[in-house]
């Protein structure tokens, strides 16, 4: 079923527009707010996006040019319905990189009928945006791109999992903070064996030569750092989700890391030769009030 996703702030309009899509066929997405609109997008399967003018937190071509400057909305369908029929509000939207800019008196019949050629074309070329999906793919391909280029070894990734956070061992753990539209960490569990194979081919030397805890921090960390950049800029082609802190690393016999909430990890287990590591990226949950799309995926999994 195509997906409309909705961006209104009149509950009447969103109700009479919501029931004419409905009874076409298209299953709708109805938000109030800009970053809902934001996080929705993220969270599910969008065909087309169709919004009013007037909008209370931002700007309508603001929205709009934010939506369309990232690579994977290029062809995204994006619909202006505006009760503002100036011709300077339909080259404002435009420019900003709206298809259509349609005038609510004409009603909702001529609406449905521009935005179905609309959707059609996108379908034939649309990727996928689902955090659920995109997330676990781009970890994995973070990962395994810093080991080939950086450490010259490959690695096998395991099966991607979506979990509540837990406590997690390992003898070496690098982690860097999340903040942004997303929050949180992304952090490295290794045991310390790998960890000094992989920095002795970080720093070239021979293989089996001893590396100081000091040079085994500053690698890991920068090894950490390289990861979180990667995964930050896979994502960051469909709309700015996070910025990343400076990477921290721990040493020990048996470290533990503990969540002290009730967060969401993507987890996912990597094999080089005949040891293992883990990548996870841990989400804060937002407990009230704002925007958070980490609580939207926390939900879906939880009725899944």
């Amino acid at each position: 079923m195509d997906t409309i996703l909705l961006v209104n702030d009149s509950n009447t309009l969103t109700k009479v527009l919501s029931s004419h899509f409905s009874r076409a066929g298209y299953r709708v997405i109805c938000v109030t707010g800009v970053m809902d609109a934001f996080a929705a997008f993220i969270r599910n399967e969008v065909d087309l996006i169709l919004t009013d003018y007037v909008l209370r937190e931002k700007d309508c071509a603001e929205v709009i040019a934010t939506f369309r400057s990232k690579k994977a909305l290029g062809k995204l369908p994006i619909v202006v319905f505006t009760a503002m029929e100036d011709p300077d509000t339909a080259r404002r939207c435009v420019e900003a990189g709206a298809n259509l800019v349609l005038a609510k008196s004409n009603g909702t019949r001529h609406l449905l009928e521009r935005i179905e050629g609309l959707v059609t074309e996108w379908k034939a070329s649309r990727p996928s945006p689902s955090l659920d999906k995109d997330l676990g793919h781009c970890i994995v391909q973070a990962t395994g791109d810093v080991f080939r280029t950086m450490v010259n070894r490959k690695v096998t990734p395991g099966e991607v999992t979506i979990e509540k956070a837990q406590i997690r061992r390992a003898e070496v753990i690098g982690s860097i903070g999340v903040a942004g539209f997303l929050s949180g960490s992304i952090s490295l569990f290794m045991p310390r064996k790998l960890a000094q194979e992989t920095v002795a081919a970080m720093l070239m030397l021979e293989p089996g030569t001893e590396v100081s805890d000091a040079e085994l921090v500053d690698a890991i960390g920068e090894l950490t750092n390289m990861v979180g950049g990667n995964i930050k800029t896979l994502l960051f082609q469909k709309t700015p989700l996070f910025d990343i802190s400076v990477p921290s690393v721990y040493i020990g016999e048996d470290l533990q890391r503990r969540s002290v909430s009730d967060d969401l990890c993507f987890m996912v287990p990597f094999r080089v030769g005949d040891l293992e590591f883990a990548v996870e990226f841990l989400m804060v949950t937002k407990k009230e009030g704002g925007t958070g799309v980490q609580q939207v995926v926390v939900d879906g999994v939880r009725s899944a």
